[in-house]
């Protein structure tokens, strides 16, 4: 007689075997359940390996793309990377962090990357263009030479968008060759800069805006930065209006309340060189300076080196938009045919609702002013007027003599005594900067060689 698996068994553990065996005759449900347990826990082994199983790149192809970028900067310590995200955080740290944890670059540097600008600290950008290698939904194992069209490829802008903070969005993307450089490529960047009219003569500003149009050598509205050895300062700038901002209700807020925007188009722009720009523009719309300063200030022969004046504020400047040709932008997953939530319309909701937040902290402080407006004032000959009026009567430069500059932004300093731009101390011309930069240079190396010296003599 053959020996079976039971053969071996304790006549109570065969009893046991038997009631087992009963009881699932009787409520075979619970064979069903024991069965569906064991197959979720095999289900949740196999995704537990997949998650812990390290993501292959090798196994798609790659495409060169356009992404266009949109991004409030007030925040951030400007566009560019410094390198420390969490101690200098930047746009590019917080895009380079989405398109990593997204699986579609694994860094910045094997991503062929460009950017069409770098912004300063605090100003955003509604149009800044970025380019770079990312991974296609193509496999390396498709045999067709074809790029995937865009309603086949990953959906970037949703899967982007997902992953950044709500102040940072990608608009669009598009295809671009292997060769495209979103810096270079560009054939014209335009700012916008917003400002409350205040007391500001717009019609002497816009004056001053015709004597910046055209190519001229700007080394008098910039930062200038000799370790990057810049051979030319001149750019063009296209055209340069002034203009009411459209859909801002300000009437009974106050007088001057009224806003305005600069839109300003170049083909490309120095360091700091639009806010210098403002920074004059503020000084004519003032009247403080006539609008021919702007055309002096552009004469090198004249004005060889920059004049000490501040900087406007960064608050009110935004990259507004870059401009390519023969891009063709895909502005949601499935631009070809409808789509009840297209992703254009899901960055619209997003900045609607980053609107109506705004709004209402506009709405809070408006309240807050006209109050205070409301304020008595007691004037020289006893009289009352309201803190409104008072305002209103004062002048740019107080009758002691005091002139109060604006900066943009709602900001404003004070001089005890105004000094033309012309008569101000100058800055060292670039010559001089270049110069004195290389004398550092070499004493810095000349103390690094020294020191290297001294380290060999005392390990001989």
């Amino acid at each position: 007689m053959s020996s079976s698996k039971y053969s071996d068994l304790t006549r109570e553990q065969l009893l046991e075997h038997i009631e087992k065996l009963e009881a699932q005759i009787s409520n075979p449900e619970n064979t069903q359940h024991d069965s569906d347990s064991s197959e979720l826990k095999h289900k949740k082994r196999r995704q537990r390996e997949q998650k812990n199983r390290p993501f292959d790149m090798n196994k798609y192809t790659k495409r060169k793309i356009a992404l266009q970028v949109a991004y409030i900067g007030w925040d951030y310590c400007g566009y560019a990377s410094q390198n420390r995200p969490e101690e200098i955080p930047t746009i590019e740290d917080k895009l380079f962090k989405a398109l990593i944890n997204c699986k579609l670059v694994e860094d910045m540097e094997q991503s062929d990357y460009s950017r069409c600008g770098r912004t300063d600290k605090g100003v955003s950008g509604l149009g800044q263009v970025i380019a770079l290698n990312v991974r296609s939904k193509k496999l390396q194992s498709d045999p067709s030479p074809d790029l995937l069209p865009a309603d086949k490829e990953f959906p970037y802008i949703d899967t982007l968008n997902r992953m950044l903070p709500p102040d940072i969005r990608v608009l669009a993307w598009a295809p671009v060759q292997d060769d495209f450089s979103a810096r270079f490529h560009c054939t014209g960047r335009t700012y916008k800069y917003f400002f409350p009219r205040n007391k500001m003569n717009i019609e002497n500003m816009r004056k001053a805006c015709t004597y910046f149009e055209g190519p001229h050598d700007f080394r008098n509205f910039c930062k200038m930065d000799p370790s990057k050895n810049v051979l030319s300062y001149e750019r063009v700038i296209m055209s340069m209006k002034i203009n009411p901002v459209q859909h801002t209700q300000t009437v009974g807020v106050g007088e001057g309340t009224e806003f305005y925007e600069v839109e300003l188009k170049g083909t490309a722009f120095l360091w700091h060189q639009v806010r210098f720009m403002m920074s004059v523009l503020f000084l004519v719309g003032q009247g403080l300076e006539v609008p021919e300063i702007v055309r002096d200030l552009l004469d090198i022969e004249k004005v060889p080196s920059k004049p000490d004046f501040p900087m406007a504020s960064d608050l009110p400047l935004v990259l507004y938009d870059c401009e390519f040709k023969g891009l063709e932008w895909t502005y949601s997953f499935r631009d070809s045919e409808y789509d009840p939530v297209p992703s254009s319309y899901r960055t619209y909701l997003h900045y609607n609702e980053e609107w109506t937040t705004q709004m209402i902290r506009t709405l809070t402080c408006q309240n807050y002013l006209s109050k205070v407006a409301k304020f008595p004032v007691i004037m020289p000959d006893k009289s009352l007027k309201t803190v409104e009026e008072f305002s209103e009567a004062r002048s740019v430069v107080s009758s002691a003599g005091v002139a109060t500059i604006v900066l943009g932004g709602g900001k404003e300093m004070r001089m005890s005594k105004y000094k033309p731009v012309l008569q101000r101390p100058r800055c060292d011309t670039d010559e001089l900067k270049k110069s004195k930069f290389e004398v550092r240079k070499k004493r810095k190396l000349d103390r690094l060689q020294q020191q290297e010296k001294i380290e060999e003599e005392s390990q001989s």
